[in-house]
């Protein structure tokens, strides 16, 4: 198979596609075959640039392929038009998807929400309640807003309710220990996956 480089985020995103790439393509990706970049601020530094940049050339010059996964964020188009810039002004290539859908805005913690077990489903309905309550209450001599918690906490308490409270069940709950090939938290064949899996199909399956 063709050397293939992916290019992430953070430790969420690598442990995830780890998890995917065995679960959909029987694949093991190899050591270091997944680079946490730190996105899309650090990339467009200099500091941060000049390593990614390096990766990127040394496996285009031996006939690999780069792939790269970031989140879209508030504007699809415009992180879209960012990286694109970024590939051209830096003499880079790379074959781009953006969380959550490579169409939407977004991250990687929509999908997630997307492709919980959907018997799970009343415990985000529980998270939604909290959060509207949290918009619809008012706490005395305070003039904003109460804050609402991010997507990032919403997975983590998504877990922390599933698994029991031992350290060692606590661990899970961690990006590093996930376990997405749990089909009990996770579905990783709901049909939000296709854009993803249509991805990388192109570069998996064989």
């Amino acid at each position: 198979m063709t050397s293939i480089k992916i290019f992430v985020e953070g430790i969420a995103d690598e442990k995830f596609i780890i998890d995917y790439l065995k679960n959909e393509y029987n694949y093991s990706i190899e050591k270091n075959g997944i680079i946490i970049t730190n996105g899309w601020d650090s990339i467009n530094s200099k500091e941060g640039s000049e390593a990614i940049i390096n990766e990127m050339n040394k496996n285009s010059d031996n006939d690999g392929v780069n792939l790269l996964i970031f989140d879209s964020d508030n504007d699809f188009t415009q992180r879209k038009d960012d990286l694109t810039n970024w590939k051209t002004g830096k003499k880079v290539n790379f074959e781009l998807f953006l969380w959550p859908n490579n169409k939407d805005n977004g991250d990687f913690e929509i999908l997630l929400e997307n492709i919980i077990n959907p018997i799970n489903k009343p415990i985000l309905d529980c998270w939604d309640n909290y959060e509207n309550c949290l918009k619809q209450k008012q706490i005395p001599n305070r003039s904003a807003p109460l804050t609402t918690p991010a997507r990032k906490t919403k997975v983590y308490a998504y877990l922390e309710a599933l698994l029991g409270e031992s350290k060692s069940q606590k661990k899970k709950i961690k990006e590093i220990n996930r376990n997405y090939n749990e089909v009990e938290h996770w579905d990783l064949n709901s049909q939000y996956m296709n854009s993803f899996k249509s991805f990388l199909d192109t570069y998996f399956k064989r």
